[in-house]
Parts: structure tokens; sequence; C-alpha cells
């Protein structure tokens, strides 16, 4: 594994498992069609920015889908894929990202889990703990689409953050 891609790994861990601080509860931030249409113009700006065209999913937390768009030029296998990577993300409460590393080090038991996706692209969204959501995103390769939905959540729960504080 590369140095790039354990770091990487590493710190989806820690993101994943430490969640977001700095909102008083999971309750501050709700994944509704406003936040969702948010994440999926960020992802779109960043999966633009890299020259990569995506498709992005957004579920809440009961894994029911919230909003999705495909971006002009995006395969249309990717439609899928984005919607089974969020629901992963969420059913297992870490990054796809994650469970497809795990599954190419040897860890085949991870293909067998019920419905999982162990690609990189899912990422849940996580605020002090509680898993409120996952991001789906499909288009290119799994460690872009995993760093692009990682960016995605990240960012949007920063600024969320920066806003919930003022």
């Amino acid at each position: 594994m590369s140095k790039r891609r354990s770091t990487g790994a590493i710190l989806s861990l820690l993101i994943a498992a430490t969640g977001l601080t700095g909102f008083a509860s999971a309750k501050d931030l709700t994944v509704n069609l406003t936040t969702s249409n948010i994440l999926i113009e960020q992802a779109k700006k960043l999966a633009a920015a890299s020259h990569n065209c995506v498709a992005i999913a957004i579920v809440d937390a009961g894994g029911n889908l919230v909003s999705f768009q495909k971006m002009d030029g995006t395969q249309l296998g990717s439609i899928e894929l984005a919607i089974r990577k969020a629901k992963t993300a969420l059913s297992f409460a870490r990054p796809t990202a994650d469970m497809e590393h795990a599954l190419n080090s040897g860890n085949y038991m991870i293909s067998t889990l019920p419905n999982a996706l162990p690609a990189g692209g899912g990422y849940p969204i996580m605020v002090n703990n509680e898993l409120v959501g996952a991001l789906g995103l499909s288009g290119g390769e799994g460690d872009t689409d995993a760093h692009l939905a990682q960016s995605t959540v990240t960012t949007f729960l920063q600024a969320s953050k920066a806003k919930s504080t003022e």
C-alpha cells in the first residue's frame, strides 16, 4: 500500500470514527433536500475542478435516497453505484474505500457482507459520533471517487460547523 493511500485511509478512519464536533447534537444537522443539494453542488464543483464527471447520491440516516444528480458525461453505470456506495457507507458507518482496501489486502470476508459495495466513493456523514446520512459518488477510479467523496463531506461539515458557531 502506498504511503499516500495509507495516510488517506488513516485520515478516513479518524474522521469517520470521531465524527465532526462543534454541533450541539446531530439534530443540528439534518440530511434533507436543502443540505443534500449543498453537498451535491460541492461534489460537482470538486469533480469539475479535477476534470471528473460523477453521479452523486445522498441518503439520510434511514438509508432513504434524499437527492441524486448525475453530471453530463457520466457513465450510466455510475447511477446505481453511487446509490449503493452511499447506502454501504451508511450501513457500515465507514468510508467504502476502507472496505475496498481491506478486501484488496486479503480480507475476503468483506465480499460476503450483505448489500455491501466495497468500492471507494461512499462516505458517512457523522456529527458528534452520530451517523446522520451518507454520500455516494461514482464515475472515476475508486481512489478518485473516495477522495472526492471525503473532500465533499469534510468541506461541507467544516462550513456547517463554522455557520453554527457564528
